[in-house]
């Protein structure tokens, strides 16, 4: 008889050794859910440091690279507006040299023209009115060639004067809209 009636303090033992063994177990299986949604969740938080902290570097980054960029746009910027300098500097002193040599070539010519002159009035004096009349020739011949000698030698100033005028224009145009800078 082993399955018959029990003592009753046994069966109430056992039953009361069943319902905390029932309430260990889903106290146990409530742990176990709790640990095991505390640790999706602390996943999930660690999930979006790491996010946060890749998306921080990456912003970092970005805003470092900007920097540079607009630190080497303002070094262009120096260099350039040096370059624009300098080459007017450049322009102005071959104008001026321009200028100078043909003031040089004008004085040179202009003395061979008045010693041109001066031995054509020597020779008219000794040769017939015929040699005169050849002089005269020549004399004109002589100073068609020196006009366009000289028309020759001023051409290259004229190139670099407009340059320069250009140059002028386009400084003083852009000047105005970057606020008058020069």
């Amino acid at each position: 008889m082993a399955n018959g009636p029990q003592n009753p303090a046994e069966a109430g033992l056992r039953a009361v050794q069943d319902a905390v063994g029932g309430a260990v177990a889903a106290q146990q299986r409530s742990v176990g859910l709790a640990q095991d949604w505390a640790e999706s969740v602390i996943e999930t938080y660690r999930s979006q440091a790491e996010s946060y902290r890749a998306l921080t570097d990456a912003m970092s980054s970005s805003m470092t690279a900007l920097q540079r960029t607009l630190e080497s746009q303002e070094e262009t910027n120096r260099a350039l507006k040096e370059s624009l300098d300098a080459y007017r500097n450049v322009v102005e002193k071959a104008s001026e040299t321009q200028e100078r040599n043909l003031e040089l070539a004008e004085t040179f010519f202009s003395n061979v023209v008045e010693t041109l002159r001066g031995q054509l009035e020597s020779s008219r004096s000794l040769l017939l009115e015929p040699a005169a009349k050849q002089q005269e020739l020549f004399q004109n011949l002589t100073q068609e060639w020196m006009d366009a000698y000289v028309s020759l030698l001023k051409a290259p100033l004229e190139f670099y004067q407009a340059g320069a005028e250009r140059t002028r224009g386009e400084a003083s145009g852009g000047a105005g809209s970057e606020g008058g800078e020069r």
